[in-house]
Formats: structure tokens, C-alpha cells, sequence
């Protein structure tokens, strides 16, 4: 809480700062137009006023004239600080037309377009005499050594405050997101993601705004940096208000795009929380099943997105008709080189109308098996049964062949192959695989569990035990409980489960030990004759 307060205490000093100090750099006026046509007069970054268009000069002509008078005149004040200049207003005895002077040096001629019907030339150029009068001793206050002075304490003060209250806001949007995380987090967990990114977005923006209300203020108390600070800000709105795209007879900036695409996306996400919330609040309460509810909710999303880009397009002033040309190179660029992405999309639709799986089904597809977590528009996401979320292509769904053990009737049958020695009962063993299969809970009775005898191996005779189940995600672990309780139930009969046996012949190898062999007994039989005759 501590460190809340602090944050709190140091956005109240920093807003008191930016609209208390320093006084005489409030007294300002407002910058009205500044954008490429604008024609503006401007001391120090500061722009006082407007001029137009008048006879042969053009209103940036007339402007640029204005500014480097002005601009000439704050220098010779800043080396002569004792100097004494005024704007004075003389009529023009030739034309009748009234005429700004600075030290005897024609500044302009206020002119019926600068006045627009608004209020007499005499009021208007007394309005812009004064303002031309207090723009030059303002320049020349800031340029003395005790305002940069005052200034720079200001500066420093006001990123310190800055500081601290970024610390202290971003202290505050973790402390709310883990906040509202356990708040939603059992009542409505489907808007957990979208709740925590507004929150953390709208802090962010909070940080953002302070320090970008820091760049102004700091950079409005000198000068110099003010000056710079209106002429990015002035290229900036002139690269963005320039028209850069032209559709039909409306030609668009690169803001309209920007503004265009935030719009989409704010589409886009509140496509989202209305099918989530549907899917999970409203469906769910009407009692339909997660297969249902996830069709819906795609085909929901799509059609507001759908319906919502047309109303957005309408509502910009963009006519859809003369999108058809435009969706005629898209279409070909999407079919030369984007194939695969297509293909996927498409397949995605087929997925969804067919349904040929869903989410919740337990499938195999190639080498991976898994169940269904997700279905997208391009790609389908797969849990395994290690716990391993694998994205497959839509494509492979349509394209290959898929075991579905969900769809329709789950109940599926198991081969576990068995093998016995030679010389074991049939019959015993039929019964002991038949027990075994039975005390397993999750085998089903009904159908039965059966044992068939399939082939005389080489060194077993082979029989195969077929059980029915319910669950397909779980035959792994109960064809290990089977065969647990096969070796437990073949050892209480007294049967022997064989390993391999080989019998190796070399022909060769038997020459010559019967060779040896005659070899031998015939040097023995002569041993014994041997010893007969002595």
C-alpha cells in the first residue's frame, strides 16, 4: 500500500507541476492548424496566429516573411538586452489597408482574407499586435539566466516525480492483475486473458501518457527544444494527414489506415469475448454438449467479423463495390502464393461444416495421436497423451487419413497377443486370460472378452486376447493392467510364457567333427589290439 500512495502522491505533484509551473510558460495560446497547408506564424515554436493567401504572395510566403523578421529581432534583443523595440499599426494612405511595423520594418499587411468577415482589420491587427508584442518579450524572459535557472530545477524536479510515479503505476497494474485474476478467475475464467490484457494495456497507456506529458512540459520551458518539438510534430502530422492511398474518389492517410486497422482489431477482439461468452455462458446454460457449443461459437465470430468489416468499410466512406478489382489481385495472390494458407483456411471450413472431428475427440493422424484441443481457421492444436500440444495443418485432416476413436460410438475392441510353450493346456490357458480380462475394471462384459488361438509359432503357440473398452485415450494403461494380470494369472496355472529358441546347424562344422570322431576310435581300437598281442 505504500508504495500505491506513493505512486498516487506522485501523479498529483507531477499534474500540479505541469499546470502550476513555471506561470509565464502556461500563458500560451494553442496551436490550431498544423498541418501542410497551414501558414503559420511562429516565434520560438510557439505559433501566434494564422495568415492566408493575399494577392501574389501565398500565405507560407507571407508567414516565412513574419518569422525571420522576428527571428532577427530576438537575436539583436538577446545581444543587446537594453534594446527597446514595438509593433506599431500604420494605414496604408495608398490602399486604405492597415500594416504591421516592427522598428520601422514592414512585418505584413492585414488583409480582408486573414480577417474572414470575423471582425474588423483595425481589431484584428491590434489582436495580432499584441500578441507579436508579448511572443517577443516572453523570448527574451526565457533567455535570461535566472529562468534557465528556474527552468532546469523545473526539469529535474518534474522527471523525479515522472519516475516515481511510473514506479509507482507499475506497481499498481501488477497488484491489479493478480487482483483480478482471482476474482475471475472462478467465475468467469473464459475472460481471464482478455481481462488482463485490457488491464495491463490501460497501465501501460497510463505510463505512457505520463511521460509523454512530461516531454511536453519539459520541452515547452526552453526555447530551443520547443522549437524543435513543433517542427517533428508538424512533419509528423504532414506525414501522416499526407494521402498516400486513393480508393474511388477518396484519397486516404496513413492515420485513416492506422485508425482503419485499430478499429479491425478492436473487431476482431470483441468478436472474440462475444463468441467465448456465448460458448461458455449461454450455450453451457442451455445444455448443449462442447461440440455444439464450439460450432457455434466459430461461426458466431466469423460473422460478426464479417459483418463488422462491411459496416466499418461502409462507415469510412469506402464503397465495398470498388473492393472487387482489389479482390480480384488478392484472390490470385492468395492462389499462386499463398497455396498452402488457403488450402488450410478452406480445409479449416471443411472441418467445421463436416465436423469430421471435434474438439474432445481422441485421434490418430500419421504418427501423432492425441486429443483435440483447439480448431482453427489454418491449424488444429493436439494434446497428446504426454502432455504435448502439437499445431497440425488443417490440410492433413482432409487430405489423409484420420482415426477418430470418438466419433460415433466410442467403444473400440484391443489385441493383446499371448504367447505359451508347447505342451501347455489350450484350455487352461483360455481360461486364464479370460480371468484376467474379467477382473479388469474398465473391460467391458458385455461384449464378452474372448480368446482365439491365431498360429503356431516357433517357439510358442500364439493366442490372441480381445477385450472391449470405452475410454480409447486409456488403452495403453490398461493394456499394461492386462498384462500385469495375464503374467499373474498364466503363473497360477502353472503356465511358462517362452523365450525364443534357435537351433543352429553347420554342415561343414559336422564333417569334420565326425571326422574327428573316426579318427579317434579307430586310433583306440588300434590301442587295444596293440595290447592284446604283447
Amino acid at each position: 500500500m505504500r508504495c500505491w500512495w506513493a505512486g498516487l502522491l506522485a501523479l498529483v505533484a507531477v499534474w500540479w507541476l505541469l499546470t502550476s509551473l513555471p506561470v509565464g510558460a502556461q500563458q500560451r495560446p494553442i496551436p490550431q492548424l498544423l498541418s501542410r497547408k497551414a501558414s503559420a506564424v511562429v516565434v520560438d515554436g510557439r505559433p501566434l496566429f494564422d495568415v492566408r493567401d493575399s494577392g501574389n504572395l501565398t500565405g507560407v510566403e507571407r508567414a516565412d516573411t513574419v518569422n525571420r523578421v522576428l527571428t532577427q529581432e530576438i537575436e539583436r534583443r538577446q545581444a543587446d538586452p537594453q534594446r527597446v523595440s514595438a509593433v506599431t499599426i500604420v494605414p496604408d494612405p495608398t490602399s486604405g489597408q492597415i500594416t504591421l511595423r516592427l522598428n520601422d520594418q514592414h512585418l505584413l499587411t492585414v488583409t480582408s482574407a486573414d480577417v474572414g468577415g470575423e471582425r474588423s482589420p483595425q481589431v484584428q491587427a491590434e489582436i495580432w499586435k499584441r500578441e507579436i508584442d508579448n511572443a517577443l518579450n516572453q523570448a527574451q524572459q526565457e533567455r535570461t539566466p535566472g529562468y534557465r535557472s528556474q527552468a532546469l530545477a523545473f526539469t529535474a524536479i518534474t522527471l523525479a516525480m515522472a519516475l516515481v510515479g511510473h514506479l509507482g503505476l507499475g506497481w499498481l497494474r501488477r497488484w491489479s492483475v493478480r487482483a483480478l485474476t482471482r476474482a475471475v478467475h472462478t467465475t468467469a475464467p473464459h475472460l481471464e486473458g482478455t481481462l488482463r490484457l485490457i488491464t495491463q494495456m490501460a497501465f501501460i497507456g497510463m505510463q505512457t501518457g505520463l511521460w509523454l506529458a512530461v516531454f511536453l512540459y519539459t520541452t515547452d520551458l526552453f526555447p530551443l527544444s520547443r522549437t524543435v518539438r513543433y517542427s517533428l510534430l508538424r512533419a509528423l502530422v504532414v506525414g501522416l494527414t499526407t494521402s498516400i492511398v486513393t480508393l474511388g474518389n477518396r484519397g486516404y492517410s496513413l492515420l485513416d489506415l492506422l485508425v482503419l486497422v485499430t478499429l479491425f482489431v478492436l473487431l476482431w477482439i470483441l468478436s472474440g469475448t462475444v463468441a467465448g461468452v456465448l460458448k461458455s455462458r449461454v450455450l453451457q446454460m442451455a445444455g448443449a454438449d462442447q461440440r455444439v457449443r464450439e460450432l457455434v461459437a466459430v461461426f458466431t465470430r466469423y460473422a460478426m467479423v464479417l459483418l463488422g468489416s462491411i459496416i466499418l468499410l461502409q462507415i469510412w466512406g469506402l464503397d465495398v463495390s470498388s473492393l472487387t478489382l482489389l479482390a480480384s489481385v488478392l484472390g490470385v495472390g492468395i492462389g499462386f502464393g499463398l497455396q498452402n494458407t488457403a488450402n488450410n483456411f478452406v480445409s479449416g471450413l471443411i472441418i467445421t461444416l463436416e465436423r469430421p472431428i471435434q474438439v474432445g475427440d481422441f485421434i490418430n493422424v500419421g504418427d501423432l495421436q492425441g486429443t483435440v484441443e483447439r480448431i482453427g481457421t489454418r491449424t488444429t492444436e493436439i494434446r497428446t497423451l504426454d502432455r504435448v500440444s502439437i499445431i497440425v495443418p488443417n490440410s492433413r485432416f482432409v487430405d489423409n487419413q484420420v482415426i477418430n476413436w470418438s466419433l460415433g460410438n466410442p467403444v473400440s475392441r484391443l489385441h493383446l497377443p499371448v504367447g505359451v510353450a508347447y505342451g501347455s493346456p489350450v484350455e487352461t490357458v483360455r481360461t486364464a486370460l479370460l480371468e484376467a480380462a474379467r477382473r479388469h475394471t474398465d473391460v467391458l462384459a458385455n461384449p464378452a472378452p474372448q480368446v482365439w488361438l491365431v498360429n503356431f509359432g516357433d517357439s510358442a503357440i500364439m493366442f490372441d486376447l480381445l477385450v472391449w473398452i470405452c475410454e480409447p485415450r486409456e488403452q495403453y494403461r490398461i493394456k499394461s493392467d492386462l498384462y500385469y494380470r495375464v503374467v499373474e494369472s498364466l503363473a497360477k496355472y502353472n503356465i511358462t510364457i517362452p523365450f525364443p529358441q534357435r537351433d543352429v546347424h553347420i554342415p561343414a562344422l559336422e564333417q569334420v567333427v565326425q571326422h574327428w570322431a573316426q579318427t579317434v576310435a579307430g586310433s583306440a581300437n588300434g590301442q587295444i589290439e596293440s595290447n592284446k598281442i604283447e
